[in-house]
């Protein structure tokens, strides 16, 4: 069972959701001993590689979105090293990117002068980071990789956690490999936000079976001091995933075609089902309803920011320290 230490018997299905890529269905369960949500049945590993296709993550010499949205992406991404900076209380450091993808936040890091490290499940996520990017990413899972304990400063697992089937595994792994007075960024998708609440299975992030996990704060916030850290900052501001998901979930609610405007925007590398006839008249409707879903999607996101219910969520933790049991000694 993914990500979640207690008995099947605790889970409770909440709903069904089908892979807008392979059209197969899935199930939404809560455990009600942690409040983790999962998706159930969790596809082995030996068959995840059908859930990401033939240039899902673009080739190393191609834009992954148009320009605009990656301007953006590389400028929040600076935004979140900063943060990093200001909650650790140093300015340069060695950081470890877990799942860094096409290395858009370890560039980030590099650019403020850290030592940057990054590790990647997927030859094919980080070819645009080595090849690209020249930057040090090692393939394989952490634990497999034989780093040094207490070696870091800050590691991020930026929209990892919900990817992976050990969550608990992984952050005792991180626990680790950080400095005494290290810190640790975590990014996911915020299970108890308005969106996941209105969409259900249209939910954009959702998007099953590549997310196994599905986290509410508490949940999340139960994960990490189980782990042995303490949560010092939570942040619902991530507008290249907030405003973007309220508009597809929305047009996924309207009964379009599943995430259509996000594979189109992507260049059709999805391959999406897509059992109707009317394909072309949903890319019209898709034009037609995306302006006014985005010009309303701003104030939403806000608000829902500012009330904590936002699509996404993430929190700056650092390592909780063991307390010491007094000696025998100052009992007498």
């Amino acid at each position: 069972m993914s990500g979640c230490r207690h008995a099947e018997s605790q889970l409770k299905p909440l709903f069904g959701a089908r892979d807008y890529i392979t059209g197969r269905h899935f199930t939404i369960a809560r455990c009600g001993g942690c409040g983790l949500a999962m998706t159930i049945p969790p596809p082995p590993a030996r068959e995840m590689a059908a859930y990401y296709p033939a240039g899902y993550y673009g080739a190393p010499g191609e834009r992954r979105f148009p320009a605009p949205v990656e301007y953006l992406q590389k400028k929040l991404y600076e935004f979140r090293v900063r943060r990093v900076e200001s909650v650790a209380g140093i300015r340069r450091g060695r950081v470890l990117d877990v799942g860094c993808g096409r290395g858009g936040l370890l560039q980030a890091f590099r650019r403020r002068g850290w030592e940057v490290q990054g590790t990647e499940l997927s030859d094919q996520a980080a070819a645009y980071a080595r090849q690209v990017l020249q930057l040090p990413v090692a393939i394989g899972s952490l634990e497999t990789l034989d780093l040094p304990s207490g070696h870091f400063d800050a590691v991020t697992l930026w929209h990892v956690l919900e990817h992976l089937p050990d969550s608990e595994v992984l952050l005792a792994e991180v626990r680790r490999l950080l400095k005494p007075d290290g810190v640790l960024l975590v990014g996911v998708p915020n299970f108890g936000g308005w969106e996941s609440r209105f969409c259900r299975d249209k939910w954009f992030h959702l998007d099953v079976p590549r997310h196994l996990n599905h986290f509410t704060k508490a949940a999340l916030r139960q994960a990490l001091s189980e782990a042995g850290f303490r949560d010092r900052s939570w942040s619902g501001f991530a507008p290249e995933y907030d405003a973007y998901s309220f508009v597809q979930s929305s047009l996924n609610r309207c009964g379009l075609c599943q995430n259509l405007l996000y594979n189109w925007l992507r260049g059709g590398r999805a391959k999406i089902i897509e059992s109707d006839a009317g394909l072309e008249w949903q890319k019209v409707a898709v034009v037609l309803l995306a302006l006014p879903l985005g010009l309303v999607s701003l104030p939403f996101t806000t608000c829902a920011g500012l009330a904590n219910q936002a699509g996404t969520m993430s929190v700056l933790a650092s390592v909780e320290r063991l307390r010491q049991s007094p000696s025998p000694r100052s009992q007498c």
